[in-house]
């Protein structure tokens, strides 16, 4: 049993039952690699990592830290399908997956700026 099985059968003992309503708070998984309460426990427990994909080469994607800035060298292989420079990565329990949303509200911010820039 790992630590997020752990943590998970002690919160549903204990019965809480204080949820995320908010749907900007919850991460939707669309893919089958994690499982949605693994990703809403993460979420609880402040355990998720945030990455930029900086850029791919050949085989290995490097991965920005959106909190720290610090640059990973990633196989491509471990990461979702169809990834591209400028998606947002999440990083839950060593495995990855794209934050759709986010990255759709980063590429609109980013566009919104342009926008100014030239108007």
């Amino acid at each position: 049993m790992n630590l997020f099985e752990n943590i998970e059968k002690l919160i549903n003992n204990r019965k809480i039952e204080n949820k995320i309503s908010k749907e900007e708070d919850t991460i939707k998984i669309e893919n089958n690699n994690i499982s949605q309460s693994e990703a809403d426990l993460a979420q609880k427990l402040d355990a998720i990592e945030n990455f930029t994909v900086d850029r791919i080469e050949e085989d290995i994607a490097i991965l920005e830290d959106r909190s720290t800035g610090k640059l990973y060298d990633i196989k491509k292989e471990e990461l979702p399908d169809n990834i591209k420079s400028g998606d947002i990565i999440k990083k839950i329990n060593g495995k990855f997956f794209m934050d759709q949303l986010e990255t759709k509200s980063v590429k609109k911010r980013i566009e919104d700026k342009m926008n100014d820039l030239w108007n």
